[in-house]
């Protein structure tokens, strides 16, 4: 009985580990088409290019301020950021830190958005070389400052 116990305790701890993790952030980004942080729903970069071949995920951070990182493998690398950072800012996704050039490599480009939880932001961050690329998406207890608004 003792062992039937612990076992069914174990599972149940177990169930509820996964659950608190796919409840951050999405374990299969292919399957849905987007990365999935709660409530936020970002466009994954095959759902803009098709499929590429996905060699890592890492997760990092904690469930109050996750982070996620993709590495994809691409023999288009310019055209696949090209797309990709055409469609983040036609969704109001913000360029931070200046601006990038894809074709210089190696390369990153950065950026933010409002999360669609209250006081809170997304930073997602691509860096790239001739054949990879990595996409690192992060929340953050922040709120974005509209600084081009005030006029004199």
């Amino acid at each position: 009985m003792r062992k039937h116990a612990r076992l069914m305790a174990f599972v149940i701890a177990a169930l509820l580990f996964s659950c608190l993790l796919s409840a951050c952030v999405s374990d299969d980004p292919d399957a849905s088409k987007t990365y999935n942080f709660d409530r936020d729903k970002i466009p994954s970069i095959t759902s803009v290019v098709g499929e590429r071949t996905l060699v890592g995920m890492e997760t990092e951070g904690n469930n109050e301020f996750p982070s996620m990182q993709y590495t994809y493998q691409s023999n288009s690398v310019f055209d696949d950021l090209s797309q990709y950072t055409k469609l983040l800012q036609e969704r109001g996704w913000t360029v931070t830190g200046g601006s990038y050039d894809l074709e210089e490599t190696p390369g990153s480009a950065q950026f933010v958005k409002e999360s669609a939880d209250k006081g809170q932001i997304l930073v997602l961050l691509i860096s790239y070389e001739k054949n990879v690329y990595a996409i690192k998406i992060t929340k953050l207890e922040a709120a974005l400052v509209d600084l081009g608004s005030n006029s004199e």
